[in-house]
């Protein structure tokens, strides 16, 4: 079946949001970029109008992320168990979502320089009918991906503490499609404060024009 724009179509967004932001010694999701917007801001304003449901799994500053987003249409999660890794965040995502949703838009929250083509492109994918979507820069797998709500069943009977996400991504080739894209930035995270340097750098380039 084929995500077509009818309500058992309908596509949800997972951002995940949930993370300890241990490397960057302060919360990642708060940190500002250009202008007013936080991270988390900038990711969910940009995911949200695409999708026609948006989940934020959130941890231990869930209320703070709450408020910033208060503006916004969207659902939080909270993952009482975040350290047992990324899995059980989107674990923690696909629960929140109607199991009649078509499927779901995994999205990492530290992304800020995601742009709408690429979420446009990976959404094109789903509407093809592909049950896994992943978009590459010169081969290399990145985010955000498509997940067909077939393999929900499956997402949620991993461990999150022995596996990951890529069980179910590397695991059905027959089923997945991946689509190349001249986007660097879907490799990356922010993890580090060089990270958030550069992010704040492609920032300050985006306001400039």
């Amino acid at each position: 079946m084929s995500c077509q724009q009818t309500h058992e179509g309908a596509v949800a967004g997972i951002l995940l949001a949930a993370g300890r932001s241990r490397r960057m010694g302060r919360p990642k999701q708060l940190l500002r970029l250009a202008g007013s917007d936080t991270v988390v801001e900038t990711v969910a304003g940009r995911i949200r109008p695409l999708v026609d449901r948006l989940v934020v799994v959130v941890g231990h500053v869930g209320g703070q992320v709450a408020s910033m987003l208060a503006d916004l249409d969207i659902t939080l999660a909270i993952n009482d168990d975040v350290d047992r890794g990324m899995l059980s965040s989107v674990q923690v995502g696909v629960r929140a979502v109607d199991p009649t949703f078509c499927g779901y838009l995994i999205c990492l929250g530290d992304q800020p320089s995601l742009r709408v083509p690429v979420i446009e492109a990976v959404l094109g994918g789903a509407r093809q009918g592909a049950g896994i979507v992943i978009p590459t820069f010169h081969g290399k797998r990145g985010h955000p991906v498509f997940i067909h709500r077939r393999y929900r069943d499956h997402m949620l009977g991993l461990d999150p503490e022995t596996t990951g996400l890529h069980t179910v991504t590397r695991g059905h080739a027959d089923d997945t499609l991946e689509i190349g894209l001249d986007e660097a930035v879907i490799l990356d995270d922010m993890d580090t404060p060089s990270d958030y340097a550069r992010e704040l750098e492609r920032a300050s380039e985006d306001v400039r024009g």
